[in-house]
């Protein structure tokens, strides 16, 4: 290569270095502007992250706004200030008794059939006769005490021992009329017609042997049979109830966080006055019954509780006064100004029950007090107001006498759809006829309610000083609907009877049945679901007219109307949905239940003048607000478990009792227990008592471990022995006060010096444990709180449509057995799983003790169940379920509503149950002692029958078995069981009544006296089941008998005499284990 070649190739070399040098640079170049460019999207990036946060700050602001502007708007359009839209009610006389009643006294007519096609608003009430003549004052000093009256006597004022004192000293003379028996008095009548009847009473409290009055009353209203001259006008007078009167006993006080607690209730014995009216509220006004021209009597015939009779008016039936009338009659009174006059509801002065007292309601700061935690009493009512009938009375002092606006700060929020209804009383008088029907909508918050109409409020006089306000709880408009579905239930229900004593209860569903068409064998049947659906439909229109919107309570209506309405389009179809028709009817039953409950709480209440600013009734957002937030942050703080603690020092002695929780007793229950405890017990031995309420299941683990208490309630009947057996329980027969004595029916014992037992002998057998052959060598480790036991609970009606007799021996339970099965109907015996700490079947008890059997030999080592009076017994028992096909599991209580089972032997505290939720059969009903056994030689019958219960026990590792003793024997006397059994009452209601072992506190309780005899009668005639070590295997072992003999079909003596064997293994297995005396000792 030439140089000048080679330097030329040089050339293009350094040349391309050169590019690539250029090259690299821009590369370098391009990456430092990449650089760049990235540092500055950086910066964009961050600055738009901010400006976004900003922006959503902002709009999360005025969305804030937006919504407390929209909450406030809202909230100032909503209608938390409005009248009571009242309005003048029609005169009803709702179809049933009273209405034929009126229909057969206006018009003459006698013959049911012609008085049932007359039109009663233009064929009766044009010949309803009022007179208007001067009231009739009844010279009560004549009045005729019947033969069987007890204790009946005219009380003059002059007389110091026996005149009526009232609270202020003030002396009245009366009628003195006990529970038992009844009183005629004569009246002499100006002029034939319709009056009503007007009493001034006096509840009175107990009186004893010697007439001398006791400090409490049963509780109960007071309830009497109404006859003129002789006769009962008509049914629904077979049960008037002149109601008691309550207040609370003493101030609120506060436990120890500051919680208010409720106060007990006690009763004012005082003087009161009532028109005889319809309790159950379906009529508005007061009865009027119809006294012919000359002599009348009225007759006052005893069913429940004591009271005297201060005066009896026969009142001419008024003419109607109307809001425009009263405003007219008030013309000339002042109308002051710039007043306004707040009564707290808490702070009312009487009321018609023990429910009705005051109560917390923490929804709202504008409620005094308040508190958003701890509980204040600040109001009254609630779900505690719904009975028809019941009242609360409240006082204002009022300065300036003159026409006045009447207020309430009050709530429904139970019934959404419907109202409340109120009567309005002031000082003892209805002002208008408005004032009958005062009505509350439903509402989640507070409203302030005027009294009046759409188009004004209403004015009241209140004269200068004190006066009385009274709200009672009415029906109202409701009434005449739910005395129609009333009238539907019984008639399906009379139709369904029918309908299963041809098919059964399980029809076959390709059978002719021949319910209906020309040769029915039911007559009228399409024509009676016809009926009532029409019925149905136009109570579903009304209810929905009144409510202005269709609830949920209506469809239940609509439901049952679908179905009569579908039956009629296909009648075949009957037999195959007699299922869902019970359920249908049933449901209707629980309809009237629900619609009866016509709750309303009641905050404030306001007298004022027309231009007086009344308070908000609810808290502005911000205020509200506020309250919701430290409502939630204080509950992490606040202290629960010392609620109700009233006493956390200062004792030398403190017991802890464990109140063990079971179906029918909770918290409500110790609550008032802990009520009593602190108010009494402590007060009267200086003891505290640390009450805490606990599952039964942690006791025995508890007490093992060594963390029990002193004392445990509501422990069931076989667990006391079982724990004495484990040394885990005291043997309260060391103390000296403890004497007791064995007797037929059990033990009789007497403690605290007593001269007469407090329980029947039967209640203290399950607590007493025999270690050795002497039947009278016992040990004793609890007392009785509750006792149970059978009865025979039967429908008045069916019994008496079909002539039978309630049988009084299990002879003449089998033959009425027969006559049911005509019918397809069931007698009822109970059934259920038995355990450990469960009793046998009480049946097959009962009838062992009516044969003269036991369940153990006298000394306790072995089963007397192979006995021939065992072997009976349980043979007579075994046989009702394999010969007459008893059911071995069904509902008594649903089956006895709708009639299918209308009797059977169950325990007495199903009372409370169909007391409270069966309405549609109230007065239908009846209980009687249990069958038994007639001594073919002298004709008696014996009826004993099995009890159970529960006890309260001291625990073997109490450190103060003195001071436990002492609360045990305190809250098993009368004195205590009395006051717990009423304060549930006034807490839970008459559903809630306490089956108190004490007897003495049983006689003094809410009970009639019909009621009362039935069930004293057969409590005397129980027997005590006694327990045993490894007695668990006794009730077990019956029952896989009485299982295997129904089961395979097999011969019931031969099963029971196996099982007995299985028995005896256990009990003799359980006494080597503890140490007792065996059969084989014996032998």
């Amino acid at each position: 290569m030439s140089k000048e070649e080679k330097k030329l190739q040089e050339q293009e070399v350094e040349e391309v270095k050169k590019e690539a040098v250029a090259i690299e640079d821009v590369k370098i170049t391009t990456v430092n502007y990449d650089l760049v460019d990235s540092s500055e999207s950086k910066l964009k990036r961050k600055t738009n992250r901010v400006k976004m946060i900003k922006r959503a700050i902002w709009i999360t602001i005025l969305v804030l706004l937006v919504t407390i502007i929209t909450v406030s708007i809202v909230k100032s359009f909503r209608p938390d200030r409005t009248t009571s839209d009242s309005y003048i009610p029609e005169e009803l006389y709702p179809e049933g008794d009273y209405n034929n009643y009126i229909r057969a006294k206006a018009t003459g007519i006698s013959d049911p059939q012609r008085l049932a096609v007359l039109d009663f608003n233009k064929d009766v009430k044009p010949l309803i006769v009022k007179p208007q003549v001067e009231d009739i004052t009844v010279d009560i000093t004549l009045g005729t005490p019947s033969a069987n009256a007890i204790d009946f006597k005219y009380m003059d004022v002059d007389d110091p021992n026996n005149s009526i004192v009232l609270p202020n000293g003030e002396k009245k003379a009366g009628y003195y009329t006990s529970e038992t028996g009844s009183i005629t008095f004569p009246v002499d009548i100006p002029e034939a017609g319709f009056y009503y009847l007007k009493v001034e009473y006096y509840a009175e409290k107990l009186r004893d042997e010697s007439f001398n009055v006791r400090d409490t009353s049963g509780g109960a209203n007071v309830e009497r049979i109404i006859l003129i001259n002789g006769e009962l006008p008509f049914e629904s007078a077979r049960n008037i109830r002149f109601y008691r009167m309550w207040k609370d006993k003493g101030e609120i006080i506060q436990d120890i966080n500051g919680n208010d607690m409720k106060p007990s209730q006690m009763e004012i014995f005082d003087v009161n006055q009532s028109y005889i009216r319809d309790y159950t509220g379906y009529v508005v006004n007061p009865y009027m019954f119809y006294f012919k021209a000359g002599a009348n009597t009225i007759t006052f015939d005893s069913i429940r509780e004591n009271m005297s009779i201060i005066s009896l008016t026969v009142e001419a039936v008024p003419e109607v006064v109307t809001y425009q009338d009263y405003l007219n009659q008030h013309q000339d009174k002042n109308e002051p100004s710039n007043v306004m006059l707040q009564v707290e509801a808490e702070n009312s002065t009487k009321r018609s029950s023990p429910t009705l007292y005051a109560i917390a309601d923490r929804t709202s700061p504008t409620n005094t007090p308040s508190h958003p935690v701890k509980i204040t009493l600040n109001s009254i009512g609630g779900t505690k107001w719904t009975a028809p009938g019941d009242w609360i009375e409240w006082e204002v002092d009022v300065e300036e006498a003159g026409m006045y606006e009447l207020s309430f700060k009050a709530k429904q929020n139970t019934a959404r759809g419907l109202f409340s209804t109120r009567r309005l009383y002031i000082n003892g008088e209805i002002p208008f006829i408005e004032a009958n029907n005062s009505n509350f909508n439903y509402s989640t918050n507070w409203r302030l309610v005027t009294l009046g109409n759409s188009e004004e409020k209403y004015k009241f006089y209140f004269h200068e000083g004190i006066n009385t306000i009274r709200l009672e709880s009415t029906l109202g408009a409701y009434g005449g609907p739910i005395n129609q579905v009333k009238n539907v239930v019984n008639d399906l229900n009379n139709m369904y009877l029918q309908i299963i004593s041809i098919t059964t209860v399980n029809p076959d569903p390709y059978q002719e049945y021949h319910l209906y068409g020309d040769n029915a064998r039911i007559v009228g049947l399409l024509e009676c679901f016809e009926e009532n659906a029409i019925r149905l439909r136009e109570v579903s229109e009304h209810i929905t007219q009144l409510s202005g919107e269709k609830g949920s309570l209506v469809s239940v209506l609509d439901t049952m109307a679908i179905q009569l309405e579908s039956f009629l389009e296909k009648p075949r179809t009957i037999q195959e949905r007699l299922g869902t028709f019970v359920q249908n009817l049933s449901s209707l039953g629980t309809w009237i239940t629900s619609i009866q409950e016509q709750s309303l709480t009641v905050e404030a209440l306001y007298v004022s003048s027309s231009d007086a600013e009344l308070p908000k009734p609810n808290a502005d957002w911000f205020s509200g607000t506020w309250f919701d937030i430290k409502a939630f942050f204080m509950t992490f703080f606040f202290d629960y478990q010392s609620i109700g603690v009233t006493h956390a020092e200062g004792f030398d002695k403190e017991i802890e009792v464990w109140f063990l929780t079971s179906a029918v007793a909770g918290r409500e229950q110790a609550n008032a227990l802990k009520t009593l405890s602190d108010t009494t017990f402590t007060n009267q031995y200086g003891i505290n008592v640390i009450l805490k309420v606990v599952d039964p299941g942690v006791l025995l683990p508890a007490t093992l471990a060594g963390t029990g208490p002193d004392v445990a309630l509501n422990v069931y009947n076989g667990l006391p022995v079982n724990y004495a057996l484990r040394n885990a329980s005291y043997d309260i027969s060391q103390f000296d006060d403890f004497k007791y004595e064995v007797t037929e029916y059990g033990v009789r014992l007497l403690i605290n010096g007593e001269s007469t037992p407090r329980f029947a002998d039967s209640a203290m057998t399950p607590y007493a444990l025999q270690k050795t052959a002497d039947v009278n060598d016992l040990e004793f480790y609890a007392l009785p709180i509750t006792q149970s036991f059978l009865v025979t609970f039967y429908r008045k009606d069916i019994f008496e449509e079909r002539g039978w007799t309630v049988p009084k021996t299990w002879d003449e339970v089998t033959s009425l057995v027969t006559e049911l099965q005509i019918s397809n109907l069931q007698f009822y015996l109970p059934l259920s799983a038995v355990g450990a700490s469960a009793a046998v079947n009480q049946v097959f008890a009962s009838m062992l003790f009516q044969n003269g059997g036991s369940f153990y030999t006298e000394d306790k080592t072995a089963t007397a169940l192979d006995r021939e009076e065992a072997l009976q017994s349980f043979e007579t028992w075994v046989k009702y379920y394999t010969d007459y096909s008893f059911p071995t599991a069904a509902s008594f209580l649903n089956r006895f509503r709708t009639g299918e089972t209308p009797i059977g032997v169950v325990d007495y505290t199903n009372f409370n149950y169909l007391a409270v939720f069966a309405p549609e059969i109230t007065g239908k009903w009846g209980f009687a002692p249990i069958p038994g056994v007639k001594d073919s030689e002298t004709g008696i019958v014996n009826n004993k029958g099995a009890a159970s219960g529960s006890a309260g026990i001291i625990m073997k590792q109490t450190k103060d078995p003195e001071s436990s003793w002492e609360f045990l024997k305190w809250v098993t006397s009368a004195p205590t069981q009395l006051s717990y059994a009423q304060e549930l009452e006034s807490i839970l209601g008459s559903a809630a009544r306490h089956n108190t072992a004490n007897m003495d506190a049983f006689k003094s309780m809410a009970w009639t006296t019909e009621e009362k005899e039935v069930l004293l009668s057969q409590w005397v005639n129980t027997v005590g089941i006694p327990e045993v070590a490894g007695g668990y295997y006794t009730g077990r072992n019956v029952e896989n008998a009485f299982r295997k003999t129904i089961n395979e079909k097999k011969n019931p003596r031969e099963i029971l005499l196996t099982y007995v064997n299985t028995i005896n293994a256990e009990l003799t297995k359980k006494r080597k284990e503890f140490g007792f005396i065996t059969r084989e000792d014996i032998a």
